[in-house]
């Protein structure tokens, strides 16, 4: 007998925020200051980086990694180093927007149908 399984990717769906990078900006002693947008909340299935090419890719810092793979749709919203809120990280109680990110955006990966997103751990927060 043949058990059926039934899977549902949306299931496997988590809570992230992104927020844009907006600008960089100087303190009064000429230290670069980031700028970044409100968060904005999105569900996609983020997972750690495991598969091979990546790891061979990215070396050691793939156990600090992320990966998610989105729909289309969300062509041209994300770029290079605006940051995430992953693994129940949220932007609650924030002085600036993108203080309580613990990941920063590789550039996003635009193919056919889905586009690749690398979240990188943001060390030393």
């Amino acid at each position: 007998m043949i058990t059926d399984i039934i899977v549902n990717p949306d299931d496997w769906k988590k809570e992230c925020f992104i927020a844009s990078k907006l600008n960089v900006l100087l303190d009064d002693e000429g230290n670069e200051v980031v700028e970044y947008g409100v968060p904005t909340k999105y569900y996609f299935n983020y997972q750690p980086v495991s598969s091979s090419a990546d790891i061979a890719e990215f070396g050691e810092n793939s156990k600090i990694m992320q990966k998610a793979v989105i729909p289309i749709k969300y062509k041209n919203m994300f770029k290079e180093f605006d940051v995430a809120y992953l693994n129940g990280q949220n932007p609650n109680g924030e002085k600036s927007n993108g203080d309580n990110a613990n990941y920063r955006l590789m550039p996003p990966r635009v193919g056919n149908s889905v586009i690749i997103i690398f979240f990188e751990k943001i060390i030393g927060k």
